[in-house]
């Protein structure tokens, strides 16, 4: 059972589904059930076995959203594939000797098209997720026009929602539906696309919350 500190807005402690949250130096991270060994692999091999499979099942529920994603890099390989071997490398840390995903790094979008660098999501609504964010646009590629996109991930229902109309750069904040997540944990990013549909952003992590 996972606990969750610091109010219905804290990070989790405990165990929820497949994963377990944990502290790292202040930094709330996601870990992999320990499961029973069933091979006398090496411990380097087991220790990649772990990493792999914590990235497979923190990213499993987006594995339809990483289509588009990661749609750029998915050369010979599904957009699930390009995310798990760049979350891989970029995002698993090791705690205690344990591995562990430093949620603040996974990417579940990637481009080259300028992100915000500021953004926040929050839910005070029943059901619904709060996105500000700074507008930036001129920066870059950026335009006024891109369309936002809003990820929102909840482990313990496995699953993902997430739109690709959320609203306009320019406006600087909107709202998301997600009623099938009330009283659930959740991940959240934010991305854009532009509004030509060819350019798309690196995803910026906005946080963990509970949905109202």
């Amino acid at each position: 059972m996972a606990k969750i500190k610091n109010g219905i807005l804290g990070a989790f402690s405990g165990t929820v589904g497949t994963v377990v949250g944990a502290p790292w130096r202040d930094i709330e991270t996601m870990r992999a059930v320990a499961k029973p060994r069933k091979s006398k692999a090496s411990p380097a091999e087991l220790a990649q076995q772990t990493k792999f499979s914590l990235v497979s099942s923190f990213l499993r529920p987006l594995k339809n959203f990483l289509t588009t994603g990661f749609r750029d890099f998915a050369i010979r390989k599904t957009g699930a594939n390009a995310a798990q071997s760049y979350n891989l490398k970029s995002a698993v840390i090791v705690s205690d000797g344990e591995p562990a995903i430093l949620c603040s790094e996974v990417l579940v979008c990637r481009g080259d098209l300028q992100n915000v660098k500021e953004a926040t999501a929050t839910s005070s609504v029943k059901g619904q997720v709060d996105f500000t964010w700074k507008d930036n646009s001129g920066l870059g590629k950026a335009c006024g026009a891109d369309n936002a996109i809003f990820i929102v991930l909840c482990h313990g229902q496995g699953s993902c929602l997430y739109t690709l109309q959320g609203g306009l750069r320019r406006d600087g904040k909107a709202s998301f539906p997600v009623n099938n997540f009330s009283g659930h944990e959740v991940h959240t990013w934010i991305s854009f696309l532009s509004k030509d549909g060819k350019d798309i952003a690196n995803s910026l992590f906005t946080g963990q919350l509970v949905v109202a």
